[in-house]
C-alpha cells in the first residue's frame, strides 16, 4: 500500500467512516476509493482524476488536500491540462489566420470580375429607372386618382402597422418576463450557487465533455438523478423532476466540462477557474403567481 493511501485510510478510520460512507459523502465510486488507498492509480479514468479524488478524499477525512498532494508530489500522478489548452488555442489561432489569408487572396483574384458585374448591374438599373419614369409621365393625363381614398388607405395601413408593432412589443415583453434567467449567488472557488428565476415546468441539465473525459453526478432535492463518466465528445442529459427546488452537480473535471440548463449555457464563476473539481448548486425560484394559486387551493 502506498504511503499516501495509508495516511488517507488511517484518517478515514479515525473519523469512523467506512468506504461506503465515504462513497456516499464524496460521490466517488467505491472502487476508486479502494484504488487510492492501495496506490493503484491505473484504475482511475485519468491522471487528473487521481489528484482530484485524492484531494477530495483528504478534505473529507479532515486532512489538507493541497498540502497532502504537495507532500507526496513524487508519488501522485501529474496532469498537463494547461499545456494541452495552450496547444489547442495556438493551433486554432494559426488555422483562423490561414482561412482569413485564403479568403483575401480569393477576393483579390476575382476583384476585376466583381467590378465588371457591378458596372453592368448599375447600367441595367439606370435604364429601368428611365423607362419607368417615362411611362409614369405619359399616364398622368389618363388616370384620375381619388386623393381621399389614398389618404384613408394610408391611415389604415399606418394604424395596422402601429397595432402590429404594439402587439409585437407586448409579446416580446411577455416572453422576456417569462424566460428563465440564471444568476450567480455565491462562489467559494470549489463550490458555486446559482439562482434560477422563472424556471420551466420541466428542466433539463446537459453536461458535455470537451478536451478530455469527465466524471459527473446530478442530484435533485437530495435524490440521485444521473452519474457516471462522460467520454470526450459525448454528453449526458439529466431530466429534473417537476417541482424540484435544488439541483446539485458534482463536476470531476471542470476544465473539460460544459453545463447547459434547457439549452442555455451556464458559465463557471471567476473564482472557480483554478479548481478542477466543482460543486454546482441550482436553486429554482417558484413563480409567485403559481405559489398564490397553490395556497388558495
Amino acid at each position: 500500500m502506498a504511503e499516501v493511501g495509508e495516511k488517507l485510510q488511517e484518517a478515514r478510520k479515525a473519523k469512523g467512516y467506512t468506504l461506503d460512507d465515504l462513497q456516499q459523502i464524496t460521490k466517488i465510486q467505491k472502487r476508486y476509493l479502494i484504488a487510492i488507498e492501495e496506490g493503484n492509480y491505473n484504475v482511475m479514468p485519468g491522471k487528473f482524476y487521481a489528484r482530484a479524488f485524492i484531494k477530495q478524499y483528504a478534505d473529507t477525512v479532515g486532512l489538507n488536500g493541497d498540502q497532502l498532494l504537495e507532500e507526496y508530489d513524487d508519488t501522485v500522478p501529474h496532469t498537463h491540462d494547461e499545456e494541452f489548452v495552450e496547444k489547442v488555442s495556438s493551433s486554432q489561432t494559426r488555422s483562423g489566420n490561414k482561412k482569413q489569408d485564403s479568403f483575401l487572396e480569393k477576393v483579390q483574384d476575382h476583384l476585376p470580375t466583381i467590378l465588371i458585374v457591378l458596372l453592368v448591374i448599375a447600367i441595367v438599373v439606370a435604364i429601368y429607372v428611365a423607362v419607368t419614369n417615362s411611362a409614369s409621365n405619359n399616364s398622368e393625363d389618363m388616370i384620375s386618382v381619388d386623393s381621399s381614398n389614398i389618404v384613408s388607405s394610408e391611415n389604415s395601413a399606418q394604424e395596422d402597422e402601429e397595432s402590429s408593432a404594439e402587439e409585437s412589443s407586448q409579446s416580446e415583453s411577455e416572453e422576456s418576463e417569462s424566460a428563465p434567467s440564471v444568476e450567480l449567488v455565491s462562489s467559494t472557488g470549489s463550490s458555486s450557487v446559482y439562482s434560477i428565476s422563472n424556471p420551466e415546468e420541466t428542466n433539463t441539465v446537459t453536461l458535455a465533455a470537451q478536451g478530455g473525459d469527465t466524471w459527473v453526478s446530478v442530484e435533485a432535492d437530495g435524490e440521485m438523478v444521473e452519474q457516471g463518466l462522460i467520454s470526450d465528445g459525448n454528453t449526458l442529459e439529466a431530466e429534473v423532476p417537476a417541482g424540484t427546488q435544488s439541483v446539485v452537480m458534482i463536476i470531476g473535471s471542470a476544465p473539460n466540462t460544459t453545463i447547459q440548463l434547457n439549452g442555455q449555457a451556464l458559465e463557471y464563476a471567476p473564482e472557480a477557474s483554478e479548481n478542477v473539481r466543482q460543486e454546482i448548486e441550482l436553486q429554482f425560484e417558484t413563480n409567485a403567481s403559481e405559489t398564490d394559486t397553490e395556497t388558495e387551493e
